[in-house]
């Protein structure tokens, strides 16, 4: 679930909010001495196409091993009762996808009811105080905190 909140600024962030159905999620690895990278470098262009594609291809074999994870992880997360839920902003709007390096805000939880209601829960604080608030105690000794 995705939901937007605007801070005292008039800038609006986009939060993601729900269980981690993925194993892992990949992120394309970003060199620092990428992000000046104009294109125009000579000889030494051909030699940064092919790292970029050696990156590239390692960024979707990371893809396909967090698919083929998942299908092991999800059943027995559905089995064990154990979710994990997470909470992390995305960078601009909902159409991109999240490449920030914010850690998510993340914790596991018994049972699926458990679950969505931490969802529920998180967004709620995103509308009201722009980001997920820590558990009270007594959330976390009813199953919502581990």
């Amino acid at each position: 679930m995705l939901k937007q909140w605007r801070n005292g600024s008039g800038r609006w962030s986009v939060w993601r909010v729900g269980r981690r159905r993925l194993a892992w999620r990949p992120r394309f690895p970003q060199p620092a001495w990428l992000d000046g990278w104009s294109g125009s470098h000579g000889p030494f262009e051909i030699i940064l196409l092919a790292i970029i594609l050696v990156l590239t291809i390692g960024h979707v074999l990371n893809w396909l091993a967090a698919l083929l994870a998942t299908a092991v992880v999800w059943p027995y997360r559905t089995v064990s009762g154990r979710w994990l839920v997470v909470a992390y902003p995305l960078e601009s709007h909902p159409g991109v996808d999240d490449r920030g390096s914010d850690r998510p805000h993340q914790r596991r939880v018994n049972g699926h009811s458990a679950a969505t209601a931490l969802t529920h829960q998180w967004a709620r604080d995103i509308e009201q105080f722009g980001g997920p608030r820590e558990p009270l105690h007594d959330e976390a000794s009813a199953g919502l905190g581990t």
